[in-house]
């Protein structure tokens, strides 16, 4: 029989995991750290959610070599770095007509694809917000991406690599829904580009500042700071094909460009209020990995957008200033704190 797999069971695999354990969907979690994979087979798997409630399952729980069932949907939520590791274990399992669901931040769908098929190839863009708080425990939080003040924004949504929506992403997002609000999209990377957007203007800043959301929301260099890395991966995005109408439910691209250029404010104002919207438990993934000394994924984030902005002949200096900075904090050489943010300037 094939099996439904949540691969990584951390911020945000370990809330799917315990959501549709607790559907009666059996999923096996397949977890490659020995701590988290130990603890959730000793005391299951809980989450807290953003009210203060929790939410328990115990789902059965495995190291990778251990995988041998037939694999018929998996929702993979390893970091982008773990991506092809990842793949080696699962690509063998995955049944002929079986899905794999890229749960990940960035592009990733872009080297999923050529190991699986297209046409096995799903992305679910997040707009939740999680933390790993302990093993065995995570937290679900309000996330700035859907702090929108404008649109009614959807958990996450769900698109086909290289196709509209159809059956399978009705199948992933009828599954998903027992997770969060789940939409299918016919541009999955649209979306992307969009989240990566997201993604790009606010994890680095949160790493090198050291602030939580809500406080880099509320802090003015890291808001200007964040908006020209925003502008800088809408002009990228635009050249690789998805140009971006409008980021975060709110700002138009017009105003993104203005603002970054310093002749107009309405963005910086508009994040400024967003933070009251942002739960003040509420980390990025990456300000998450520097408080526990793991490696980030900005090379994935503003150093992607480096990496095609210079292929297109499109100049980031925030994004290559932001992501120098993060592998300093990486190696120690820079403390994050609001005071380093001032190093993006030089």
């Amino acid at each position: 029989m094939s099996r439904l797999v949540v691969y990584g069971a951390g911020a945000i695999g370990g809330q799917i995991a315990v959501r549709l354990a607790n559907a009666g969907l059996d999923p096996l979690v397949v977890e490659p750290w020995d701590a988290q994979r130990e603890a959730i087979q000793a005391r299951g798997l809980t989450m807290q959610t953003e009210g203060g409630g929790e939410e328990h399952a115990t789902p059965t729980t495995i190291a990778p070599h251990e995988l041998a069932e037939e694999v018929s949907l998996l929702f993979l939520c390893v970091k982008s770095y773990d991506t092809l590791e990842a793949l080696a274990v699962s690509k063998p399992r995955l049944a002929d007509d079986g899905l794999l669901v890229s749960m990940q931040n960035s592009i990733n769908e872009e080297w999923i694809a050529p190991e699986v098929g297209a046409e096995r190839t799903v992305g679910g863009v997040i707009l939740v917000n999680g933390s790993f708080l302990e093993p065995g425990r995570v937290q679900a939080a309000g996330s700035v991406s859907r702090a929108s003040a404008a649109a009614t924004l959807p958990g996450v949504y769900v698109g086909e690599y290289g196709a509209p929506a159809g059956a399978n992403a009705r199948r992933v997002a009828d599954v998903l829904g027992n997770v969060w609000p789940a939409e299918p999209v016919d541009d999955l990377l649209h979306e992307r580009w969009s989240k990566m957007v997201n993604n790009t203007m606010l994890n680095p800043v949160s790493a090198v500042g050291g602030l939580r959301s809500a406080e880099l929301l509320a802090n003015a260099d890291a808001r200007r700071i964040a908006v020209r890395l925003a502008a800088e991966t809408m002009r990228v995005a635009e050249a690789e094909g998805h140009p971006l109408a409008r980021i975060m439910g709110d700002y138009d691209a017009p105003d993104v460009y203005a603002s970054a250029a310093g002749e107009s404010d309405v963005v910086e104002r508009g994040l400024e209020a967003r933070a009251a919207n942002v739960g003040p438990g509420a980390m990025t993934s990456m300000y998450q990995d520097v408080r526990r000394g793991r490696k980030t994924e900005v090379d994935y984030f503003s150093g992607l957008v480096s990496q095609k902005g210079a292929a297109h002949g499109i100049a980031t200096p925030y994004c290559d200033a932001i992501t120098a900075l993060v592998h300093r904090v990486e190696s120690g050489d820079v403390t994050p704190s609001a005071e380093s943010l001032r190093l993006v300037d030089g």
